[in-house]
């Protein structure tokens, strides 16, 4: 699930055009803003009226351009974003079954202030997106597992109020936790892992009902009795006993389980005490992860970064294994941006990954492969250049010395970004992978490797010739570890 899915139709225009300015430096042309949200004209300027209703001073609009006045960072225009959320009924819905554990539909039309018939269709609306985290709205309630509804209204809260004032009013403390974690679980929580968990234990803390009521059906469980095998969950045992004395013993240790998956699939202690004191007996996440990693540092070289890639991919691997559903902390036209200049080299990679037979056991649901698939090529987004093959590129030219060597920068500049590659000058006795030539060379026969011709490398279909050349050889390079 992705958090614009809450929004209404015409929330969603007004927040995907703030979006794209701000991904655009803050101003875009008329007709880009048109093709990407695919509206007309008038339409266009019915939304900017309608976000300088806000404050006029939000946007100036020109004969050709849309700039928005504001700071150039994701705050002001998250909160921005915040305010047209807050208006929107499906999020309106969502906040209020988590305030009232109980609401006829009668009561929901009263307090969201529409009709019934309206009420019936939201509800509607709102289950087809909760059905995925088998919760739904049923008989005047949310139901579901517990684990389940925790996990959908952390990241519900979590991702529309991190960064505003709304969840100061969920948030009730950290209740000892940062305190414990330092003393006991060798684990210093930064700013944003305190108010994580303090979003989670105050979301505990709030609904002490409803997890009574939901104990029961989970206590028996394997999964539940494994998990009471590990350290992790002895630690917080403690924790609770300690800080939350109004529990009684068996509520203590649901507490315990179910934060012990909230550790698990969010990285707020400390990595490495977190997964070896986790291993529980058919934990399937650290053999998965050994697999991935294995194929992973086989195609690129990671050097300092390994870590914390192997960190992403635990909590992944947990989150996708322990809990049903996936929210995206990522708004989806920053995913797409990147899923656009996704490489066949990363395509294959990450392909591989999902035919690990271990993987494919699992069996898992089309939305959670594509989260896999998506996770991984953010993962894998910055660290393109440090694939383990380089591309030796050699350079014929004609050109002077030191026009040919600002030609050769040029070349290095476009590709290594998203590259490893080495660019020189050619010569006979040198083996390459690409020779680039800036003049129709007449004689093809005495190069081994395959000649592009670019004389300009200011003409795009030029530049964009270069990366698809040298995109395929990476492609042709790659060297799978999985036996067909």
């Amino acid at each position: 699930m992705h958090n614009e899915q809450l929004f209404d139709h015409k929330g969603l225009q007004i927040y995907s055009l703030l979006l794209l300015l701000h991904l655009h430096n803050n101003h875009t042309h008329k007709s880009e803003l048109c093709t990407a949200l695919k509206i007309t004209s008038p339409t266009l300027s019915q939304l900017t009226e309608q976000i300088n209703a806000f404050d006029p001073q939000l946007l100036t609009v020109t004969r050709h351009e849309v700039i928005l006045n504001l700071p150039y960072n994701g705050q002001a225009v998250n909160a921005l974003n915040a305010q047209i959320l807050a208006s929107s009924l499906r999020f309106q819905l969502l906040d209020l079954y988590f305030k009232y554990s109980h609401l006829t539909r009668e009561e929901t039309a009263r307090i969201l202030n529409i009709s019934l018939t309206s009420t019936n269709k939201l509800i509607g609306e709102c289950n087809a997106l909760l059905s995925e985290f088998k919760l739904e709205l049923k008989q005047n309630m949310l139901r579901g597992s517990s684990i389940q509804f925790f996990y959908f209204y952390f990241n519900f809260y979590w991702n529309n109020h991190a960064k505003g004032s709304a969840l100061k009013n969920v948030v009730i403390s950290d209740h000892g936790f940062k305190e414990y974690a330092q003393q006991k679980l060798g684990s210093q929580l930064n700013i944003i892992q305190n108010d994580q968990i303090s979003l989670w234990l105050s979301l505990l803390s709030s609904k002490h009902e409803l997890i009574q009521s939901y104990f029961s059906q989970e206590e028996t469980k394997p999964l539940f009795f494994e998990i009471k095998e590990t350290p992790l969950y002895e630690a917080l045992l403690k924790y609770f006993k300690q800080n939350w004395i109004f529990l009684d013993k068996e509520l203590v240790e649901y507490y315990s389980y179910l934060t012990f998956i909230f550790l698990n699939t969010y990285n707020i202690i400390s990595y490495p005490v977190t997964e070896i004191n986790s291993l529980f007996k058919h934990s399937k996440c650290q053999q998965l992860l050994e697999q991935v990693t294995t194929i992973l540092t086989n195609s690129y070289n990671f050097n300092t970064d390994f870590n914390s890639l192997r960190s992403s991919l635990y909590f992944t691997i947990n989150k996708l294994l322990l809990l049903e559903g996936y929210y995206y902390s990522n708004n989806s036209l920053n995913l797409e941006a990147k899923k656009e200049v996704s490489q066949p080299f990363e395509e294959k990679v990450i392909a591989e990954i999902l035919n690990i037979p271990l993987a494919k056991q699992f069996s898992l649901e089309p939305h959670k492969l594509q989260a896999i698939q998506d996770n991984l090529k953010m993962m894998i987004y910055p660290h393109k250049n440090m694939k383990r093959n380089c591309i030796s590129i050699g350079v014929v030219s004609q050109l002077t010395i030191a026009t040919r060597y600002a030609y050769i920068t040029k070349i290095q500049n476009i590709l290594s970004k998203g590259h490893n590659i080495s660019v020189n000058d050619y010569r006979e006795e040198a083996d390459y992978d690409l020779v680039i030539a800036d003049f129709n060379l007449h004689d093809l026969t005495k190069f081994k490797a395959p000649v592009l011709f670019l004389d300009d490398l200011e003409i795009q279909s030029n530049i964009d010739l270069l990366e698809k050349e040298v995109s395929r050889i990476e492609s042709d390079m790659y060297q799978p570890l999985l036996l067909q």
